[in-house]
């Protein structure tokens, strides 16, 4: 199949490695994802409130959240004479490497410096009151909130004596492997904060700190680099949005996570993609953890009035399972549209044109 595609112009082959084949089913693509085989049975697309009728008849399986695997392999060619459209992060990358070539000397506790450093990037946030729902929103302004993202993100990574105390070509690489899924979290969990129960009933979902989004509601146009329809990527991405909701956001909601409890969390989904971070740099996050282990024990003895916490901790390592899980299987789906050269797009750096 593949050589076919490629024959016809459709697919470079040497632009993608990929360590599985991607003619398998989707139920092959979740298998080889790396699922904690620990971790409870994900939760279906259809028992989010706020899909519609047709989500909700979807067969209810932990190998498919809902996705037709015939959809994967849907593409069209790029028509001649349309010149691709330009994503340039270059301009974003040299203030990020700027910023994380300072070295922190102070000896501070990590979980109180990233705690600090999440409650100074989310004091923008709007209030409820003055939070905007979109319609449709354009690849050029989805590009402009996704940089901006971006650099809040790496400001709160750069506050980590850990991540600073790395080599200078280790820093970017354990960054782009990891911001989008400690994104994804720390605005789920904004989520739950401003809308409360409106995240599942809804579909209510912050993007930035003033618009938010409601699953088959807003729609990115991705017209100017894809000559796909809405209705492809909603198909490709929604379900696992529906799992975010689920599996993540309703114990969110539950646990009510102080700020500590956040920080605690996001960073432990530093590294997720561990195939892209050095040995030295998986022990320095090894070394990390067991820090902040330490730290969030001196937190809860000392600085709250929960004496029997361990409840809490294994609520919050179930959240950070559920975030890898989630995210390793949406990352086949991304890999595959790269595969299938989906965007008509020259981007600068791939790692960091994360719409969904």
């Amino acid at each position: 199949m593949m050589t076919d595609l490629a024959k016809e112009g459709f697919v470079e082959l040497g632009e993608v490695q990929l360590d599985y084949d991607p003619t398998y089913s989707f139920r092959g693509l979740i298998e080889d994802s790396g699922s904690d085989d620990n971790s409870s049975p994900s939760a279906s697309p259809s028992q989010s409130e706020y899909s519609p009728e047709s989500s909700r008849s979807r067969k209810s399986s932990r190998e498919s959240p809902g996705i037709d695997p015939n959809i994967l392999f849907t593409f069209t060619p790029k028509p001649q004479n349309k010149p691709n459209m330009k994503i340039d992060f270059t301009a974003l990358v040299s203030r990020i490497d700027e910023m994380f070539a300072v070295k922190l000397e102070e000896d501070v506790s990590e979980l109180e410096s990233l705690t600090a450093a999440l409650d100074r990037f989310r004091q923008t946030q709007k209030p409820l009151s003055q939070v905007s729902f979109l319609g449709t929103v354009d690849v050029t302004t989805a590009v402009e909130w996704t940089r901006e993202r971006i650099y809040k993100y790496a400001c709160w990574f750069a506050s980590s004596k850990t991540f600073m105390g790395l080599r200078e070509d280790q820093k970017m690489p354990l960054f782009r492997s990891s911001w989008n899924t400690v994104r994804t979290f720390e605005r789920l969990e904004m989520s739950t904060r401003i809308f409360e129960d409106g995240v599942f009933k809804h579909g209510n979902f912050l993007l930035t700190d003033e618009f938010a989004m409601v699953p088959y509601q807003t729609h990115v146009d991705l017209a100017s680099i894809s000559e796909l329809p809405n209705q492809y990527f909603n198909q490709l991405f929604e379900p696992f949005l529906a799992r975010y909701f689920e599996e993540v956001a309703k114990p969110l909601l539950d646990l009510k996570p102080t700020s500590e409890e956040v920080a605690f969390c996001m960073i432990h989904l530093v590294g997720l993609d561990d195939c892209d971070i050095s040995t030295e740099t998986q022990d320095a996050l090894e070394q990390l953890r067991e820090q902040i282990a330490d730290q969030i024990h001196v937190y809860y003895t000392n600085r709250t009035d929960i004496k029997m916490y361990s409840h809490r901790l294994l609520a919050l390592m179930k959240l950070v399972k559920a975030m890898k899980r989630i995210s390793r299987e949406k990352t086949k789906i991304k890999e595959l549209i790269w595969l299938f050269d989906i965007y008509h797009a020259d981007i600068s750096e791939p790692y960091f044109f994360e719409i969904f």
